[in-house]
């Protein structure tokens, strides 16, 4: 059995970020999507906060976040966007998201207080799509209940504010002009396919070999984060990862790269 990676930290910032820092992004970012270098930087700029993955100050990975807070069904809403993810393969398996998500309901504990709070993502493959399913027991679109009226009402919201016309209300998905990912651990392996969740994430975006991404999102009310703070103190003190030959499709999500739109 091989040895453990190096523990990476987990740090959120605001994104006035220097051009070292963009250019480091970069190098880790390139390998895995299909952008050059000038949409990469553009890109960084419509996100207002990352999280950064990084081994004695080195970045390893991060995530882009998208944070706002709106009212909506009568309520206020504090929503939170993951995307532009990604994570250097010999430093999967630390349950980076889980922790980054955990970082922000502390980091946000007094917007709690007076709002709902919703993580969201574009789930453009089926790890995607398990950071959320295989992280916390409620979350949607799913194969175990309907999506209810209002949480559509919030999706529906997202995709038309963030994607307009490349949205579709009666599917949840998101078309895109071509496949942004770039990384060979999208494909489904087939021993997986008969995995419950990852068998709905085909159902409900089979256009994602063409790069289409599924509208993915969880209320973060007490029972979510319940189930995240066991999911992330169980995998901070796990000795060692498992190797991936050996996973279940339920592990997936906290080793591999989570390639969200």
């Amino acid at each position: 059995m091989q040895s453990s990676s190096p523990k990476v930290k987990v740090s959120i910032a605001p994104n006035h970020l220097s051009t070292g820092t963009k250019e480091a992004m970069w190098q880790v970012y390139h390998k895995f999507y299909h952008y050059d270098q000038a949409q990469f930087m553009e890109r960084i700029k419509t996100n207002n906060y990352y999280s950064f993955y990084t081994i004695n100050e080195r970045i390893v990975g991060f995530t882009g976040l998208r944070i706002n807070q709106t009212e909506l069904n009568g309520k206020k809403q504090l929503l939170i966007y993951f995307g532009q993810t990604v994570i250097d393969p010999a430093f999967r398996g630390q349950a980076l998201i889980p922790r980054t998500a955990f970082k922000l309901c502390l980091k946000f504990w007094r917007k709690l207080l007076i709002s709902d709070l919703y993580f969201w993502a574009d789930a453009l493959t089926y790890k995607a799509y398990l950071v959320f399913a295989k992280t916390v027991p409620q979350m949607y679109p799913t194969w175990k209940r309907n999506t209810p009226k209002d949480i559509k009402s919030i999706v529906d919201h997202l995709g038309q504010t963030y994607y307009c016309n490349n949205y579709c209300v009666q599917t949840g998905t998101v078309s895109k002009d071509k496949v942004l990912v770039n990384d060979t651990t999208m494909k489904v392996p087939a021993k997986y396919r008969e995995d419950k969740d990852i068998c709905f994430y085909l159902q409900a975006n089979p256009k994602y070999i063409d790069g289409y991404g599924l509208l993915t999102i969880t209320h973060m009310d007490r029972k979510n984060i319940g189930s995240l703070i066991q999911k992330c103190l169980k995998k901070m003190f796990q000795r060692e990862p498992q190797q991936q030959e050996q996973e279940m499709p339920k592990e997936i999500v906290l080793r591999s790269t989570s390639e969200m739109s």
